[in-house]
């Protein structure tokens, strides 16, 4: 999903300014997150930014939804 989305962000940044977007490291939050063509080029950016890897939260909110241990 979102190396996709990323793929398309940069093509078109590229297609239109013809540069990388200075702003990627605002886009991505693992390396699973970085298409695979563009791997090299985009850790050599992020590196420069001193980006580093997030947390991703549960998108489940909802109590509910989450499963509880019986005791």
């Amino acid at each position: 999903g979102r190396a996709i989305k990323l793929t398309h962000y940069i093509d078109l940044h590229k297609r239109l300014y013809g540069t990388m977007p200075e702003d990627i490291h605002r886009f991505v939050r693992t390396v699973a997150d970085i298409p695979v063509t563009m791997k090299d080029e985009i850790i050599k950016i992020l590196e420069e930014k001193g980006w580093k890897e997030t947390i991703i939260p549960d998108p489940t909110l909802l109590p509910r939804l989450i499963r509880k241990k019986k005791e």
